[in-house]
């Protein structure tokens, strides 16, 4: 895998849905909780991007990060996504496909995003208003959550690149819920050694960054008094 391109942590808005998946480990973080489902996932984030417009203050990237269930992953494995489907959209009477929003000419039954994370695994994320036990009839689908896909679209509609990073709680069966109980208590630790060790630019790289950047200046400085010598 590649070496993740660190991301400043002033360019991003966070979005988590459950004070249980971060721990309150992220204080220093621009986060917000959207709470569970597609419904107050859209809410929450288009009301936060309204206020966000009227200051014009918009994001560059918006990151959620949360738990999903997969049969595909391991437990306890962080994955991103940059792919979403609405699962639990069905109107295959009227000849829409699983997952088809009917009258949606212009928007792809896959809502997709650029991959702004290069250093993690990637799997298609499939969202519904249920805590998913079992694997789909869309067979793409790798990842099973609950707001993903409705945060992809807001984001989707407002030109604004998303990604998503889960931890996998659960295999997707009967036990599943039992599971989540047991497996969220890793997730906030998971999630804040990839933001803070892999995600986001530190002081340090800071640092880095301007020793190079004077080494260049020193450099280019040096060229330019060997160019006069010699026309000289």
């Amino acid at each position: 895998m590649k070496k993740q391109k660190k991301l400043k942590k002033e360019d991003i808005l966070f979005i988590v849905a459950l004070k249980e998946e971060t721990g309150n480990l992220f204080k220093d973080l621009d986060l917000i909780y959207c709470g569970v489902g597609k419904v107050n996932a859209t809410y929450y984030l288009t009301s936060e991007l309204t206020k966000r417009k009227l200051q014009n203050k918009l994001p560059k990237y918006i990151i959620n990060f949360g738990s999903c269930g997969s049969k595909k992953f391991k437990k306890g494995e962080l994955i991103a996504s940059n792919k979403f489907i609405q699962r639990d959209m069905d109107a295959t009477i009227f000849n829409y496909k699983l997952g088809e929003t009917p009258s949606e000419k212009n928007i792809p039954k896959i809502i997709e995003h650029k991959k702004i994370i290069n250093d993690l695994k990637y799997g298609i994320c499939g969202s519904g208003d249920n805590f998913a036990t079992k694997e789909s009839e869309i067979k793409e689908i790798d990842l099973f959550d609950m707001e993903a896909y409705a945060l992809a679209k807001v984001c989707y509609f407002e030109n604004i690149d998303f990604i998503s990073i889960k931890y996998v709680t659960d295999g997707l069966n009967e036990e599943g819920g039992k599971d989540w109980d047991k497996k969220i208590i890793d997730a906030p630790n998971s999630f804040k050694n990839y933001i803070y060790g892999n995600l986001l630019k530190n002081d340090d790289d800071k640092k880095i960054s301007k020793g190079k950047n004077k080494r260049r200046e020193k450099m280019k400085q040096k060229r330019n008094s060997k160019k006069k010598i010699t026309k000289k």
